[in-house]
């Protein structure tokens, strides 16, 4: 058994001209909640309620210090600019894991987002700027496989040799 670690995890932004680019340079924090919705129910003749799961809104959020190197950060900051809610702030994430599969062909997911601004840059005297985002996840996420030479996903059924066991 093996640790997985974060840097094993990598995730990419689709900006502009439909170009996917990493989240790298300057990121220093990348959490994903699920936030689980629950249906509960309880009848006339339960002491109890009984619940169940029933669905998720999944949110990532992003910590960063600008970098003048990360075009996804840039594209970020772009966005807080101007509070964009428009066609900018929806675009896709590509979530590629590394510790499966290999350079051309690596299990990856794809994910309709939504780009919501915390933070476009600022902060105190002397510091890097902060920049803080939420991508709320969109809809359903496409299961596929990532080309890292190319930097493309491709949808369909991962492999059984690229499946994380």
């Amino acid at each position: 058994m093996a640790t997985i670690y974060r840097h094993q995890r990598l995730v990419f932004l689709k900006t502009a001209n439909d170009k996917y680019e990493l989240f790298g340079e300057g990121v220093t924090d990348m959490t994903v909640a699920g936030n689980a919705k629950t249906a509960e129910k309880q009848y006339v003749h339960q002491q109890n309620a009984a619940g169940g799961l029933s669905g998720y809104a999944p949110t990532m959020s992003i910590t960063a210090e600008a970098q003048d190197t990360d075009p996804a950060l840039l594209y970020i900051m772009d966005i807080g600019k101007t509070w964009d809610i428009g066609s900018k702030a929806h675009t896709d994430v590509v979530s590629v894991d590394l510790f499966a599969g290999t350079k051309d062909s690596r299990p990856a997911v794809q994910q309709p987002i939504v780009i919501s601004i915390d933070n476009p840059g600022s902060g105190p005297a002397g510091e890097a700027l902060a920049v803080t985002a939420t991508l709320t996840y969109d809809g359903s996420a496409v299961i596929g496989t990532w080309n890292e030479t190319t930097k493309t996903f491709t949808a369909g059924v991962v492999p059984a040799n690229l499946a994380v066991k």
